[in-house]
């Protein structure tokens, strides 16, 4: 057997990113390819940031309760607009939020901070204090200039930065293509419609598992498929989904050492060489991974829930990553709040629930039921810890690693 620290090298050299394509930046989705860099100025023109009056500061330079100053209103400009070009001295433009600065103007003082006359049709504001030069004015340039980096390669997309791509005019980016995945469970065990009423069965926990993992990262699912303990029913679901072109196959059960565990000899008939077979990790130590004759590549994960979940978040999630050209997920750091004794041998990967002291410390509790067929704690975690190997007992207060229960989520 093989360390995780050696099976997530092992993963690491087998993969590489997936093609790119662009896409237009309105549609945009996924992992960015390239840097995104600015050809504009964002903002393109200086505008006003409120609702006011566009002064030149220099005329307001003295202004208090005492002595006031008093501008002639020559205009209003509405967003859209062009300005009016304004050459009288004391004067000032009526504004709204976004409308361009009048030639001249630098800045914007709220209309309720001014008393506004009407004097024989003509408008004046008066205002007691000085405006200092740039107040309330978004200045061209100010957020985005040429040459800056918008979003840089392998960040994934999301409404915030597709706002600032689309601020700066970019009418498309390139991403990575989504890796599609297959999901196959095996299991004579598992619910069917066609098994006969009284048998020992179990639901199906692990493939609608595996599905709402894979569409909550915003992923293609090439279909979800479940068979008995069958050494030809197996292979040919593998052949099915090596035909319908998944990058990654994940399989769950019958990767073990039982008489029903038909999963490695089928890899093996499909000429795959298997990369890893057994890690020393609990929950999920029989995880197996392969890459078939076609590239294509096979998660095997031990059939309890906990054991898949597992596999999922700390296997097949890091080669997402790595088809998508992103970093290895680092772990973070917390403080274990209670005492846990674990084989020495083994990386132990617990359900856990993390959360911030008075002293804005993160701290994580193992919670109990760690058990690999135990779902019951998952409605209070939110989190995995990861207890390395070479330690048998995690004591209070020691600092530890922690990743979020979902890939992508924060804690």
């Amino acid at each position: 057997m093989i360390t995780y620290k050696e099976a997530i090298s092992i993963l690491s050299n087998a993969l590489q990113p997936l093609p790119d394509f662009k896409i237009a930046s309105e549609q945009a989705h996924g992992v960015l390819a390239r840097d995104v860099i600015s050809t504009v100025e964002v903002p393109n023109f200086s505008n006003s940031a409120m609702d006011g009056f566009a002064v030149r500061s220099v005329e307001s330079n003295g202004a208090n309760e005492d002595n006031p100053i008093r501008l002639e209103v020559k205009g209003c400009i509405l967003a859209g607009e062009l300005a009016p070009a304004i050459d009288q001295k004391e004067s000032c433009c009526e504004i709204m939020t976004g409308s361009v600065m009048p030639n001249g103007f630098d800045a914007v003082i709220p209309v309720e901070q001014v008393e506004i006359n009407d004097e024989g049709g003509r408008a004046f504001i008066v205002i007691n204090q000085s405006v200092q030069t740039g107040r309330n004015v978004r200045f061209s340039g100010e957020d985005f200039k040429p040459g800056q980096v918008v979003a840089k390669k392998g960040q994934l997309l999301n409404p915030h930065i597709l706002m600032a791509i689309n601020a700066n005019k970019i009418e498309s980016v390139s991403v990575y293509r989504p890796p599609n995945i297959g999901i196959l469970t095996t299991g004579s065990e598992l619910e069917t419609v066609n098994q006969e009423e009284n048998s020992p069965t179990i639901p199906n926990t692990n493939g609608p598992f595996l599905q709402s993992s894979i569409r909550r990262m915003g992923l293609p699912c090439n279909g979800m498929v479940s068979v008995g303990d069958s050494s030809q029913m197996i292979l040919e679901k593998i052949q099915d989904f090596m035909d319908l072109e998944s990058d990654i196959i994940i399989i769950s059960g019958g990767v073990s050492a039982g008489k029903a565990d038909f999963v490695p000899g089928a890899l093996r008939t499909l000429g795959a060489e298997i990369l890893f077979h057994k890690v020393w990790i609990r929950p999920g130590k029989p995880i197996l991974m392969a890459k078939l004759s076609t590239g294509q590549f096979v998660f095997g994960l031990p059939g309890n829930p906990v054991s898949v979940a597992v596999g999922f978040r700390f296997f097949v999630n890091q080669a997402i990553r790595i088809l998508q050209d992103q970093a290895l997920e680092e772990p973070i750091s917390a403080i274990n709040k209670n005492e846990f004794k674990k084989p020495e041998k083994f990386c132990f990967f617990a359900k856990a629930q993390t959360g911030y002291t008075q002293s804005g410390n993160l701290e994580a509790e193992i919670l109990s039921g760690q058990e690999s067929f135990k779902l019951s704690p998952f409605y209070q975690a939110n989190s995995w810890m990861i207890l390395p190997e070479g330690t048998d007992v995690i004591k209070a207060g020691e600092k530890i690693k922690i990743v979020p229960l979902q890939p992508g989520e924060a804690i």
